[in-house]
């Protein structure tokens, strides 16, 4: 059964501007080749949706291994048409779903999901709901036939299973300078860096 995943890499990150999130540097890689790497041993494939800066993300990324290049040219749209960009060109039997600005999921996290038959599976740390989120091929076409306004309306118009795990990764994104500052932090404490 394969499993491919989806990183969405298309947003303006306005509030860290004049940075690209995605690039700075966390210890010795960028948020976006963590976020990346995290999920790489657990998917045959894994699609990068770019964006804004495309052509930036895509030469910071092209000398990984098993990852396609999906531009977005509706990006300004928001991340939901990311989200559909990428998992449109999915075709393996489930697909993981993660914004390239969680750069600390566990490995434990994806075998978690992995072993879920669920259509809809959502990682959660303490009852709040994390990344990534796991979709068969069936929640995928559903989600492409009808018409919503985010990821999170999608699920919650479906049956969906919630997984706790030990991983308080699955809550941490980056879109601020704060942000920033606590996920080097959070490294430091982690690996010691």
């Amino acid at each position: 059964m394969t499993t491919e995943g989806v990183i969405i890499a298309a947003g303006q990150s306005k509030r860290m501007s004049p940075h690209l999130k995605l690039l700075l540097k966390i210890g010795s890689e960028s948020v976006l080749r963590r976020s990346i790497f995290s999920m790489l041993p657990y998917v045959s494939r894994l699609v990068v949706v770019t964006g804004y800066q495309h052509d930036i993300i895509e030469q910071h990324i092209q000398d990984i291994d098993k990852v396609d290049i999906v531009f977005n040219p509706n990006f300004l749209q928001g991340m939901y048409s990311s989200v559909i960009a990428g998992l449109s060109v999915i075709s393996g039997e489930h697909a993981f779903l993660l914004p390239g600005d969680c750069p600390f999921v566990c490995p434990e996290v994806f075998s978690s999901l992995s072993e879920i038959e669920d259509d809809i599976v959502v990682p959660s740390y303490k009852g709040l709901s994390g990344h990534p989120v796991r979709l068969s091929k069936n929640a995928i076409k559903m989600l492409l036939k009808e018409e919503h306004s985010s990821l999170r309306e999608f699920i919650h118009s479906h049956p969906f299973r919630k997984v706790e795990v030990d991983c308080e990764g699955i809550l941490t994104d980056i879109d601020t300078p704060n942000d920033y500052q606590r996920a080097a932090e959070i490294l430091v404490n982690k690996e010691g860096n």
